[in-house]
């Protein structure tokens, strides 16, 4: 027999997620109606979550996904950030939690092992003439 407090607790999970489900088809609206207005996309469909875009441009590509990104974390989600995968002749966009984005976008610079190598290599074989007007910029600021 089912009792009171579990009927009670079926029917707030019921309203509960037509309100989640609702909340959805706004932020998905909201998805939509900005691509478009972005005039760089030639054909729009969303489906469970994923905005599927043939573009005008494919080489625009990370443009693109740039400004998506950029109007979902200033309008629907801060913490939130945005895959990009090329599937055929469109792309997909997953919205997805901060923690779940592919490092495509960076906030600050990364130096790696080969970026250090890179620039002692640089600094070692810089060329003649451009090595005498360091050497001489550095004497002129000294006073020599």
């Amino acid at each position: 027999m089912v009792d009171a407090i579990t009927i009670h607790a079926i029917l707030n999970y019921k309203q509960l997620t037509q309100g989640v489900e609702k909340m959805q088809k706004q932020i998905e609206k909201k998805i939509l109606d900005f691509t478009k207005l972005t005039g760089l996309t030639e054909r729009i469909t969303m489906s469970h979550g994923t905005l599927y875009v043939t573009l005008l441009q494919p080489e625009r590509c990370d443009f693109f996904h740039g400004i998506i990104r950029t109007f979902y974390k200033d309008n629907i989600n801060t913490d939130g950030g945005v895959n990009m995968y090329a599937v055929g002749d469109e792309f997909a966009f997953d919205f997805v939690p901060a923690d779940r984005e592919a490092p495509v976008f960076t906030d600050e610079e990364e130096k790696g092992v080969w970026s250090e190598f890179a620039e002692e290599e640089l600094l070692n074989n810089i060329p003649a003439d451009v090595d005498t007007m360091l050497d001489l910029e550095a004497d002129a600021k000294e006073g020599r």
